[in-house]
């Protein structure tokens, strides 16, 4: 399998944890001060920026190449591709819902609790697209000279999260995922 392909599965699992972290803390009630909270916003602040600036455009590099080279149906193509805005837009959404909910604002709890659900849910249903369908015909369809092309149209960042490099603004949100994980990571 070609790095790159390692490197995003290895994000999808990264992300999949995040996802079990959202679903499984309570939600901002009764107390949008508890501690767990932060915790929360630091799970949304990671997922509405890695993923939709430099995770998901690589993913559309995967596909508009597979799609090129006749390897993904164009119908498929466009549905992969038409998640990440739908994703990117609820993210920021929720976010900001979430803060206002904090400070005790307009936004009502159980909407958040709501919205918070669906966006896993829309999050957990990409991922698994793309590893069933985008990332094999990826690694069966395309050469070295389509990761060549991939690589210089979009260069990721690097993840924040990731073992030897983790943004300080994400060191307790790694911690969770490695006890979630029991990796000792």
């Amino acid at each position: 399998m070609h790095p790159l392909l390692d490197s995003l599965l290895a994000q999808h699992g990264d992300m999949a944890r995040l996802i079990g972290l959202l679903e499984r803390q309570p939600s901002l009630e009764p107390d949008p001060d508890a501690p767990h909270v932060g915790l929360l916003v630091d799970v949304m602040v990671y997922l509405t920026h890695f993923p939709d600036v430099s995770h998901h455009p690589l993913e559309d590099r995967l596909a508009d190449r597979l799609l090129a080279r006749g390897a993904l149906d164009a119908d498929l193509c466009r549905e992969l591709q038409a998640q990440h805005p739908r994703l990117e837009q609820q993210g920021p959404a929720l976010l900001r819902d979430m803060e206002g909910a904090m400070r005790r604002e307009t936004v009502p709890l159980e909407l958040v609790a709501l919205n918070s659900r669906l966006y896993a849910e829309r999050l957990r249903h990409n991922i698994a697209l793309e590893e069933l369908v985008l990332f094999p015909k990826a690694d069966k369809y395309l050469d070295e000279d389509d990761w060549q092309a991939i690589a210089a149209i979009h260069a990721p960042a690097s993840d924040p999260l990731s073992a030897g490099v983790v943004d300080q603004r994400f060191e307790r949100l790694r911690r969770a995922i490695a006890r979630q994980a029991d990796c000792g990571c």
